[in-house]
């Protein structure tokens, strides 16, 4: 059976839905194949990516799906319950490589920073991703080449209050919404990449600059607009390396590059 990368988004009991969950999934997803076609291709193996489930007009294969544990809870624990969800909704039995988008974050009103994790893992031949929707909700394209700050912006779809300084920098994650935006798809691809079975790296000497599977997931920005940063995240040799004997790689017909890569020539 063909192992692909699919979507499930989890709802606690108390929260409502993000209508653009769906297609921001698929954008970033589409984005991140880009990302690994490319490394895979600058080391040597060929431009090889992984796999997005698509239904028979092409669309992603989506499922949403309610929790009956609460927002609060989840945020406690929210491996465990989004596998108990997927599990109700036999939605866990395959080797298919699942990335879950949970509705549950907290970002203080007052002070403090933003909790929002993230976690993959392998899991027979498939793998699992688990992400906090905050990080899909920050992945936008339309924000990669903005050299703004966000202090004092109100985004509607992330919370009604004005954004303080720093609240969505945690870990070094700089303050332009650029910055904010590639360390989110950064976030994404490096839990994928445990998915397809990358162990952590040792982390480089500078936060926003080095292998995916280190911290250098936190300079993706620089992958897509390296005109505007000199921060870069790349695929260490030794993990291309790993990726190459995965059957989840394969050269692929993949989609136009989005706007996201306003600067990139192809070839």
């Amino acid at each position: 059976m063909k192992t692909t990368v699919r979507v499930l988004y989890v709802l606690p009991s108390n929260v409502a839905p993000w209508d653009e969950t769906k297609r921001r999934a698929n954008e970033c997803l589409e984005d991140i194949q880009w990302f690994f076609a490319d490394e895979m291709e600058r080391r040597g193996y060929g431009p090889k990516t992984f796999q997005i489930a698509t239904d028979k007009s092409g669309a992603l294969v989506f499922h949403q799906i309610n929790s009956p544990v609460s927002k609060g809870d989840f945020q406690d624990d929210p491996v465990p319950n989004c596998k108990k969800a997927a599990q109700a909704h036999a939605l866990r039995n395959d080797n298919d490589i699942v990335v879950y988008f949970h509705e549950s974050y907290s970002i203080p009103i007052l002070r403090g920073k933003v909790s929002a994790g993230a976690r993959g893992c392998r899991r027979g031949h498939g793998g699992e991703a688990f992400l906090s929707s905050l990080h899909l909700k920050m992945a936008r394209r339309e924000w990669i080449a903005d050299t703004s700050g966000y202090e004092g912006k109100v985004f509607e779809w992330i919370r009604p209050e004005p954004m303080k300084a720093n609240i969505l920098s945690w870990h070094g994650r700089g303050r332009q919404l650029g910055d904010i935006s590639g360390s989110a798809y950064g976030v994404m691809a490096h839990e994928l990449g445990h998915s397809f079975g990358l162990p952590d790296e040792e982390p480089p000497g500078r936060n926003r600059r080095g292998n995916l599977m280190g911290n250098g997931f936190r300079g993706m920005r620089g992958y897509f607009r390296s005109d505007l940063t000199d921060d870069f995240c790349v695929l260490s040799e030794k993990n291309a390396a790993v990726l190459d004997q995965s059957p989840l790689f394969a050269v692929r017909d993949l989609k136009p590059r989005s706007t996201a890569f306003q600067l990139r020539v192809e070839k």
